[in-house]
């Protein structure tokens, strides 16, 4: 299966649920409360937004624009009707556009934000590249998958070195920010039920109905038997690895300096 076709389906699987990956409202406020010294009305940049779960909170949360950005069309159209619902269609603007190739000039933004997603474009590559949009002092908070042990079980390992081959722990992921221009200023993981309630309970419920719409299409088949994989590796062993948001403010030299851990 290339990857073209992949991600159709993978875009198909996810269509209409609340969320396309792992998160909570708790730790997007959590992350957004550590970003102190804001300006009151912050000018902020959401990247591969989604269906924009986290650009409501955030909306929700701070006065200021929320540009937010993702490839698929359709996940804009489903944020731009949730906004209008919630009476916030006047403070979110959406923007098809590749994350590779962000069209905003340097220096626009006070906060640039991220969950789930930098992976798309691999984390030191995202770091490197979403910097020169962030004015000095600015934040990027971005939400990675990660190692939380050295050692971790076989099983687990290979599934993400076959899937993610480029996952790294916590350390070296904060050591490679400071080496790009950003200064941890916290990190922390995102909790076990934001994977098992928030993203695994709705996309269980969906798979059924996929299974049978594509009952003809081995792809699709394969697809969501590589899903349920996950989920119960996931399920099991949450203490080993998942997402941590990094809460990153970008440095004036090559070099970041410091770090506090959470």
């Amino acid at each position: 299966m290339d990857t073209d076709r992949l991600t159709d389906l993978l875009v198909a699987l996810h269509e209409g649920l609340p969320r396309l990956g792992p998160g909570n409202a708790e730790s997007t406020l959590r992350a957004l409360y550590l970003c102190e010294d804001l300006p009151a009305a912050p000018d902020v940049l959401d990247i591969g937004c989604g269906v924009g779960v986290q650009t409501l909170v955030l909306a929700s949360a701070i006065d200021g624009r929320i540009i937010a950005t993702d490839l698929f069309g359709q996940f804009l159209a489903e944020l731009n009707r949730a906004a209008a619902a919630l009476g916030l269609e006047g403070r979110i603007q959406t923007r098809q556009a590749d994350m590779h190739d962000l069209p905003f000039a340097d220096g626009s933004f006070d906060l640039i934000w991220s969950e789930g997603a930098a992976y798309v474009m691999g984390f030191d590559q995202a770091l490197s590249g979403w910097r020169r949009l962030g004015r000095p002092g600015g934040y990027l908070v971005v939400s990675e998958l990660s190692w939380f042990r050295p050692d971790p079980p076989s099983e687990i390992k290979e599934f993400w070195d076959l899937n993610y081959p480029a996952m790294r722990g916590v350390d070296a992921n904060l050591a490679a920010a400071r080496a790009l221009g950003w200064m941890p200023v916290a990190n922390f993981h995102l909790p076990a039920e934001a994977w098992t309630r928030d993203y695994y309970g709705p996309l269980r419920g969906r798979l059924p109905d996929f299974r049978e719409v594509h009952a003809g299409d081995p792809d699709a088949q394969a697809v969501a038997d590589m899903t349920e994989q996950e989920m119960d590796i996931m399920d099991r062993y949450s203490d080993v690895c998942g997402y941590e948001f990094y809460v990153l403010r970008r440095t004036e030299s090559s070099q970041g300096q410091g770090i506090t851990s959470h």
